[in-house]
């Protein structure tokens, strides 16, 4: 089965990322929390990627099929099929922040968007870790400031502050967006009065029937992007 890839500046930059950086985002758009595989996947079905299966360097030259796999996930699977592919990744963040109730306007940089949406991230997480996961984040940012208001002006500046960033998203605390979070992030009544427990999950099997978009893959997806964006950006600066 294809993946059908649409030319898109916004992901460009992929082919710039490590075999191990892709090989985690392209996990996170194939299997859902329980990491299983998402029926949904078309990239597990592409034959081009299953025979690279084993290669050192199989995602970085998958990088194009891993961009076409988020761009068929923003965009709902009927009007895929008309259509023939997905949305590209400027409309599917502008539809994330409206999912989040974030406020994005269309001429806004795609880098000044998505630093408004990692903010709303940090801040809706930091409500929710506890103390030792906190210790966790400052030892991966090595910063003596230590309120969440002053790293937050430092986001795009520091390479170790999007690394801890990153961090959140996965690794030590990777439970805290794959398992539940994606849903707990949003903030907005959805999840009024739960845990992190089965109702969180139910309301994240919900998202997918309140629209066509799949939001409990897109909204991850596009901070993972926005992370990967910027310690590419610091590698290269």
């Amino acid at each position: 089965m294809n993946v059908t890839y649409l030319h898109d500046d916004d992901l460009s930059f992929l082919q710039h990322c490590s075999e191990e950086q892709l090989a985690d985002f392209a996990r996170l758009l194939t299997h859902n929390s329980k990491d299983k595989p998402r029926l949904s996947s078309m990239l597990l079905r592409n034959e081009l990627y299953q025979s690279m299966e084993g290669h050192p360097e199989r995602h970085r030259h998958s990088w194009k099929l891993i961009a076409g796999e988020l761009q068929h996930f923003g965009g709902d699977s009927i009007a895929n099929t008309l259509r023939g592919h997905g949305k590209l990744y400027r409309v599917i963040l502008l539809d994330v922040c409206h999912r989040l109730k974030l406020k994005a306007e269309k001429n806004q940089p795609t880098f000044e968007i998505e630093q408004h949406l990692l903010e709303h991230f940090l801040r809706n997480t930091w409500k929710k870790m506890n103390e030792e996961q906190k210790a966790q984040f400052f030892a991966a940012v090595k910063l003596k400031v230590t309120e969440l208001e002053e790293i937050l002006p430092r986001l795009l500046e520091d390479k170790k502050l999007i690394g801890g960033v990153s961090l959140l998203l996965s690794g030590q605390l990777n439970r805290i967006l794959r398992t539940h979070a994606a849903v707990s992030v949003i903030g907005h009544g959805l999840l009024r009065g739960a845990g992190l427990g089965g109702p969180v999950g139910a309301a994240l099997n919900s998202v997918k029937a309140v629209s066509g978009t799949a939001y409990r893959v897109t909204i991850p997806a596009v901070l993972r992007i926005a992370c990967l964006r910027r310690m590419i950006a610091a590698q290269h600066a």
